[in-house]
């Protein structure tokens, strides 16, 4: 399995939150989603309680933080973008002004560590984070002339708004990536499914059959890992030919990422065909009633955590309706 891979894995540790009722886990996760988009725009203490949770749920799950290190990486890029986006595109509050001075040894040794970090960046261990690092580094350059005067100035302004909307919008993201992490990382595929399952029960009375949904989200969240070791695998087997995604035309590209695209579907579809054999062989008919191994039972921790949950909640409702005052 690919160690890069962190969404739809899953990691035995005997821990508190492993031991939690999956049922309980998926409860928090959707309570946690529409809590953190309840909290008003302009409390942060409120928003810091609320990601406290899920970073209280990392510890006590004993699983390496690099993991969920990991699942942050693949979003950086898109966190960066929508901070940035907020920063300048929400204007109010208190301007604060950024000097900005271009000389040409500035320029020079900005487009000079541009150039180092896109030679060596295969080397790099979280390349996302480093060319933001190297961004902020430009800018604080910028500011100060190193050799000669300055042929340009100018400010950058930055809205207090836009400032805090962007940090909301940051935390917000943080809250919801760590504790679905942490929901993949710390409950098995069949007893997510099983979870799904029950929720969806309701929906029988009305002849849906809410198993087959379960169990397809289930296939889809086991095989994400899968197919992105398939992937990777292929992309070293092509590399090992000669052939460099990165490199050539843009029309080259396309035509290289059609031998990549290829030997996924082929790879897919087998799967598939194997996956539905094994079913078949073990008379797993859809849609059918079935019976559970383990059947899923609540203790006394499970109502616990639920009752706390809900009890913040609740107490998150009556800030936003004006009931009691925020702190």
């Amino acid at each position: 399995m690919n160690d890069n891979i962190v969404f739809g894995q899953y990691i035995y540790k005997n821990s508190f939150i492993h031991k939690l009722d999956p049922r309980i886990k998926l409860f928090v996760l959707l309570i946690l989603m529409i809590g953190t988009f309840l909290v008003p725009a302009d409390n942060f203490i409120l928003l810091s309680i609320a990601l406290m949770i899920p970073l209280i749920a990392v510890i006590f799950s004993k699983i390496s933080i690099f993991k969920y290190l990991k699942s942050l990486k693949q979003i950086v890029f898109v966190i960066f973008l929508s901070f940035i986006f907020q920063l300048f595109g929400n204007e109010g509050g208190k301007v604060y002004n950024i000097p900005i001075n271009f000389s040409y040894a500035n320029l020079i040794l900005a487009v000079l560590l541009i150039v180092i970090f896109f030679l060596f960046r295969k080397y790099l261990p979280f390349k996302m984070l480093i060319f933001i690092g190297l961004v902020v580094l430009i800018i604080y350059l910028l500011r100060f002339p190193l050799i000669g005067d300055p042929f340009k100035e100018t400010s950058i302004h930055i809205y207090e708004k836009g400032l805090i909307h962007g940090t909301f919008l940051i935390e917000r993201i943080l809250i919801i990536i760590l504790a679905s992490t942490t929901l993949t990382l710390t409950t098995k595929p069949t007893d997510l499914t099983n979870a799904l399952e029950w929720y969806l029960a309701p929906l029988e009375k009305i002849k849906i059959k809410t198993s087959i949904f379960a169990m397809m989200i289930s296939i889809a969240l086991r095989f994400i890992p899968t197919l992105f070791n398939e992937t990777n695998k292929i992309l070293k087997a092509q590399a090992s030919r000669g052939v460099d995604f990165n490199e050539g035309k843009f029309i080259e590209q396309i035509k290289q990422i059609v031998s990549l695209l290829v030997p996924m579907f082929v790879i897919s579809i087998k799967r598939a065909e194997d996956l539905a054999d094994a079913m078949e062989a073990r008379c797993y008919v859809p849609g059918e009633k079935r019976t559970k191994l383990v059947k899923m039972k609540c203790k006394v921790t499970d109502y616990l955590v639920m009752l706390f949950i809900l009890t913040l909640f609740i107490l998150l409702i009556l800030i936003r309706c004006g009931v009691i005052y925020a702190l």
